[in-house]
């Protein structure tokens, strides 16, 4: 190559270097852009058209661009970009008075994108603040305001680039939406992740990042979010409400209802408070607070009849069971198949009406309706042990299994489970839900008295009695305490000092317990004669005792005595009238005396 070539040819050279770094430059100067795209592009909609909102299963995004180095934000003081990605309302307020200049002169563009960017992060994230302010007119279709409209439209933007702090967070705002694709979740996390390893308490990261873990179903991880966002903006209403909810919803009822407590007087009107504020006080056991707020929030939405079931609910748990039922019978005129209005009425047709038979017929309806519902489930295992009769051609037994297959720790079913294999005679499964139990720090008070009963049917009585005598120690004034230590003396063979016990308790004892020791001392009774007068003495303290009741049977069917002892079975089956065993022995005395 001569070297007049090799000049032309570097030259040509020089010139397209220099070329492509000034459009570069240009390039980096300018607003990020969306990217093209080999998909659909995202149309913008003139006003008069209906926004496109996508189906659960459809996700609508578009390619994310390459990452730039420059912040389209930086020549803007870092005190006002730390503000807006504080994003409370007081900072997002406080960096738009910083970056508002009168009429729509003397802004640079970044300037107007940016104040009225914050200004629709605001009234997006915070319906509650007053935005009174002139806005710039500005190309909307720029990445941070164009992610706001996109979430506004229930579509994540993944176009934005992800280059700064809020490239990341702003496309999130559509987890503010109440209908959002869970095919969005995914992007949501990862970029609000990212977000928060810039600016950890960051108040709208941490509130974007709690109502994503709420949507997927991960309570106690939102909680621990809006704590933190609260903790940066705590005269935030909209922060408040979630707070409260969520609070409620992770059993923090306390924390529920002192922050209602705290809001309600600046917002007396907010149905949310009110209502979440009266179920955190039911759950408290603060039933005139609760039925307070509840009026309250019936009186400002008497259309809305979620409030009149609330009511119905506290005013039962008041014992108020007329006003109840008065509730009820409001609610019934438009939903008669409410899951929790069945709820409602089969539990005030079991307490109030005394109906076991109607709050089986109610219930009923609701399994056929919420055959899957484990409320609904647990209540027709309530009932159908209650009134030892089937609930929709099941036994309280396979009503309560069915709740322990979807709540392996549902404290209430094991409860019945357990009752119900006691009432059996099935001792060794009796016994292995028991040991379950009792080794809950919140196991019911009676669980301890019922499995020490379980050890000694197994002849397990040393456990029994390792149990006994250390409950009765506890409480000794305790008539259960007695009643178990009692019942464990007498199986460990400690005859004597069990009879020494029942003699000392007799002449200051109520008159069921007077029933109670009066049985147990039949069974020490070294004749026939005193056996028999105690069993007597025990029926005469009370006339349902069933263990005196069904001795009495032995005694007399043992004797050939056919008709007595069918005297005594009678009433033990009136006390029972669906227990099949029951049946069968007085079906056999039928047969025995028509000889």
């Amino acid at each position: 190559m001569t070297c007049g070539k090799r000049k032309a040819a570097g030259f040509i050279f020089s010139f397209a270097l220099c070329f492509t770094q000034i459009v570069l430059l240009w390039s980096c100067a300018s607003t990020p852009k969306p990217a093209a795209s080999t998909e659909e592009p995202v149309s913008v909609l003139e006003d008069e058209e209906e926004p496109y909102v996508p189906s659960e299963d459809e996700t609508v995004s578009i390619p994310i661009p390459k990452q730039t180095s420059r912040s389209y934000f930086s020549t803007i003081s870092s005190t006002i970009m730390a503000q807006v990605e504080n994003g409370s309302p007081a900072s997002l307020k406080q960096a738009a008075l910083s970056l508002r200049k009168s009429g729509n002169e003397g802004y640079e563009e970044n300037e107007k994108v940016l104040l009225v960017t914050v200004t629709e992060m605001l009234t997006f994230a915070y319906p509650s603040q007053n935005v009174n302010w002139e806005l710039p007119s500005v190309d909307r279709s720029n990445s941070y305001i164009g992610a706001l409209d996109s979430a506004r439209n229930s579509i994540y933007d993944s176009s934005t680039g992800n280059t700064d702090f809020l490239t990341l967070v702003l496309p999130s705002f559509v987890l503010l939406k109440d209908s959002v694709s869970s095919n969005y979740y995914s992007m949501a996390e990862s970029a609000l992740t990212q977000a928060l390893q810039k600016r950890k308490d960051s108040v709208i990261a941490n509130y974007l990042m709690g109502l994503l873990q709420e949507k997927k179903g991960n309570l106690s991880s939102a909680l621990s979010y809006i704590k933190t966002a609260f903790n940066g903006a705590k005269d935030c209403i909209e922060l408040a409400r979630k707070l409260a909810d969520l609070s409620y919803k992770n059993g923090d009822y306390a924390q529920s209802y002192a922050t209602v407590q705290t809001f309600i007087k600046t917002y007396p009107s907010d149905n949310t408070l009110l209502s979440v504020g009266a179920r955190a006080a039911y759950a408290l056991g603060k039933y005139d607070e609760a039925e307070e707020l509840a009026l309250r929030a019936n009186q400002l939405e008497g259309d809305n009849l979620d409030y009149v079931l609330l009511r119905a609910q506290i005013l039962m748990k008041k014992g108020d069971y007329i006003k109840a039922s008065s509730l009820l019978d409001v609610y019934s005129r438009t939903n008669r198949t409410s899951r929790d209005y069945l709820l409602l009425r089969s539990q005030l047709q079991l307490e109030w009406n005394k109906s076991a038979s109607n709050a089986a017929e109610t219930i009923a309806q609701a399994l056929a309706l919420y055959p899957s519902d484990s409320d609904v489930l647990l209540r027709a295992a309530e009932i159908a042990s209650a009134s030892n009769s089937p609930v929709g051609g099941k036994t309280a037994l396979q009503l309560a299994s069915a709740v322990l297959e979807k709540q392996s720790d549902n404290l209430s079913a094991l409860s019945i489970s357990i009752a119900e294999q006691v009432k059996a005679g099935s001792w060794s499964s009796a016994y292995s839900l028991s040991s379950r139990l009792i080794a809950r720090s919140d196991a019911p008070s009676g669980a301890s008295h019922t499995h020490a009963d379980i050890c000694i049917a197994l002849g397990r009585t040393e456990e029994a009695w390792n149990l006994a005598s250390r409950l009765y120690e506890q409480n000794k004034s305790d008539e259960s305490c007695q009643q178990t230590y009692i019942k464990a003396l007498i199986a460990t063979g400690r005859s004597e000092q069990a009879s020494r016990l029942i003699d000392t308790l007799l002449n200051s004892a109520s008159a069921r317990m007077k029933s109670f020791l009066y049985y147990q001392r039949s069974r020490l009774d070294a004749t026939e004669e005193a056996t028999l007068a105690d069993l007597r003495s025990s029926l005469t303290a009370n006339p349902r005792n069933e263990d005196a009741l069904y001795r009495l049977y032995e005694l007399y069917y043992q004797k050939s005595d056919w008709r007595r002892a069918q005297y005594y079975l009678k009433q033990v089956v009136a006390l029972n009238p669906q227990d099949a065993r029951l049946l069968r022995l007085n079906a056999e005395l039928d047969t025995l005396l028509r000889k």
